[in-house]
């Protein structure tokens, strides 16, 4: 027998389903995607390094993704940019259009973030994604795909800010800023989410160097040292 919550957990998925237009796109693109295995490729092979800016720290507190920004790093170099600024159908605060440089105004006429993440991970493809602290942008991804999909992606995403830990063990500062002063990085855009990808790749085509230094040239060797250090949960 069904029960009344599982039933009223049905039928609020199917009404999500039915909100917007471009979900049946999406929906196909994230259950192409969840569950991939870790794969075994070349640290110079192509991935998708992406970011996101949002309107304050907490997706579960009803903060929004205001903008997202991604670029194809192969072989170090970037090859391909993408980037959408999102309405987020709620007030951007003073504080965050100082940081991000993102208006009200602005948002207003940007697209819904349904169609931002579909254009996404169109951009993406099949290739492995690449982000800072990418808990945090994952949060706010995966808590809509969650609410208007019914699933979440589940898929390889390597983070600069554990591999810092993992390169820089004694280091007080894994931050982005700190990363790409040590890489001799220039810091441009800064807090926009192209901007901030863009930074990021160039400093993970910087730690791949230091990683074949040690051996690594996978990324499959890559997460298994990953997590005999404990910095990821295993495979």
């Amino acid at each position: 027998m069904v029960s009344l919550l599982s039933l009223t957990r049905r039928l609020a998925k199917l009404h999500c389903l039915s909100e917007s237009p471009s979900l049946p796109g999406l929906n196909e693109k994230v259950q192409a995607l969840r569950r991939q295995p870790w794969p075994s490729l070349p640290l110079n092979s192509k991935f998708v390094v992406f970011d996101t800016e949002t309107t304050g720290l907490s997706c579960k507190k009803g903060d929004e993704i205001i903008s997202l920004g991604a670029v194809k790093l192969e072989d170090g170099e970037i090859t391909e940019h993408f980037h959408h600024m999102v309405d987020p159908k709620r007030n951007i605060p003073a504080k965050i259009s100082q940081i991000t440089g993102i208006t009200n105004e602005m948002a207003a006429d940007c697209p819904d973030i349904l169609e931002v993440l579909d254009r996404f991970l169109e951009f993406q493809g099949c290739f492995p994604l690449i982000a800072h602290n990418a808990s945090f942008d994952l949060g706010f991804i995966n808590l809509k795909l969650r609410q208007y999909c019914g699933i979440r992606l589940s898929i390889p995403v390597m983070d600069t800010f554990l591999l810092s830990q993992l390169l820089f063990p004694s280091a007080e500062c894994h931050s982005l800023d700190c990363l790409a002063g040590s890489y001799d990085v220039p810091i441009t855009d800064r807090h926009t989410a192209l901007g901030d990808a863009i930074i990021t790749a160039r400093i993970f085509a910087k730690m791949v160097q230091d990683l074949k230094a040690r051996g690594v040239t996978t990324t499959l060797e890559l997460q298994r040292l990953l997590h005999h250090r404990r910095l990821v949960p295993s495979l």
